[in-house]
């Protein structure tokens, strides 16, 4: 018993899935490329872990860093193509790491990614921008003069700010800045006069001035490869984000009208042979077919009879309109109705392409539709 489902009742709808990966230098090693000069020769240029890192770094440089502002040839997400040259820099030494697909799947979703140095213990993170910063706002310091009470701050664009201090508590870190014409009262989480930094743990806020974070590279979300520019090589590191997949999930509403797959397609319950004085077991009705094999639903057709005699206990006969006393009468009910069990989708070819299974089978009562909903993912 087949019967076709309407597209409209055929529904496919997307959503996207993510999984937690850890990732080291021990599968995936940062490789170290530096803008060389001369023609490429490969008896001559450097190779990393079976990679030529002078190809290697032109093809980042054309492909993430070319400095065009025409979107159709410039990968990556971008926050303003105006301010490509400060947003995308690229040095002369850099630090790639590539994951394969399998690792990633349609991307790395953001703001996941964090990458810890395990020989410095500096950790990185992606802004969501598609760059590399601190997982702390971090900026670098030129100077601090508690005697002229002035603190001099350079962003990661080269700007120069320089700010007066009003305050400093250095047990509880606590600082009252000002910058411009706005005095602000912020909290300093670490001054390192060695490496030139200073960390906040927030971005700094004041009016009409932007103090730019470090930025430390970029991560092309859709490509799986991570850039480390202006940094000493990083030789040993744990990397955690997240993958992003696309999962449709098919609903398909499946319709039982009233009398249909009333009736067994087993072979040994479908045919009967009856004799032109043959009474049905349960109707008692004589039957005036023809002699010879006949199938079951032709001979208890529902609306062909007036009356039954319930084959468990006799006792119980009516019109088809107490079919419900019947079927508490007789435990199995299989009398005249099915159960339905399991259900079989099949394409255009006639070919099965899946089964769904219900835990437990439901009668197919002989004067209600029934609707099944089908649910999995591709």
């Amino acid at each position: 018993m087949i019967k076709n489902v309407p597209k409209a009742s055929i529904n496919k709808r997307p959503f996207q899935v993510f999984k937690e990966w850890t990732v080291d230098e021990s599968s995936y090693p940062f490789i170290s490329a530096s803008n060389e000069s001369g023609l490429f020769d490969t008896s001559s240029f450097n190779t990393q872990n079976g990679v030529y890192t002078y190809p290697l770094y032109k093809s980042i440089q054309n492909k993430y860093y070319n400095q065009s502002a025409n979107p159709f040839t410039v990968f990556g997400e971008i926050e303003n193509f105006a301010n490509i040259a400060t947003e995308r820099r690229v040095s002369d030494t850099i630090y790639v790491l590539s994951l394969p697909q399998t690792k990633y799947g349609e991307g790395i979703k953001k703001k996941t990614l964090t990458l810890t140095d395990k020989d410095t213990g500096l950790i990185f993170a992606d802004d969501g921008n598609s760059n590399i910063v601190s997982n702390v706002p971090l900026y670098g310091i030129t100077n601090i003069d508690l005697e002229l009470a002035t603190i001099t701050i350079t962003d990661n664009e080269g700007d120069i700010f320089v700010g007066t201090i009003t305050s400093i508590d250095l047990d509880s870190g606590i600082a009252i800045l000002t910058f411009g014409s706005d005095t602000d009262s912020v909290l300093v989480t670490q001054i390192d006069l060695e490496n030139s930094q200073i960390t906040f743990p927030v971005e700094l806020d004041f009016d009409g001035i932007q103090i730019d974070i470090q930025k430390y590279g970029n991560i092309f979300y859709g490509d799986g490869v991570i850039i480390f520019n202006n940094i000493p090589s990083i030789t040993n590191y744990e990397m955690n984000y997240r993958s992003t997949q696309t999962i449709y999930e098919n609903e398909i509403l499946i319709t039982a009208k009233a009398g249909e797959f009333n009736y067994s397609q087993n072979p040994s319950a479908v045919d009967v042979t009856v004799a032109r004085t043959y009474k049905h077991p349960i109707t008692r009705r004589r039957n005036y077919f023809p002699a010879g094999i006949r199938k079951i639903k032709e001979v208890s057709d529902i609306k062909r009879k007036e009356f039954f005699t319930g084959s468990f206990d006799t006792t119980v006969s009516g019109s088809w309109n107490d079919y419900y006393d019947s079927a508490s009468i007789d435990p199995t009910g299989s009398f005249i109705t099915t159960y339905i069990s399991t259900i079989g989708l099949y394409d255009d070819a006639g070919d099965m392409v899946a089964v769904a299974k219900l835990p437990t089978p439901i009668k197919n009562l002989p004067d209600y539709d029934m609707n099944f909903i089908v649910r999995f993912d591709t």
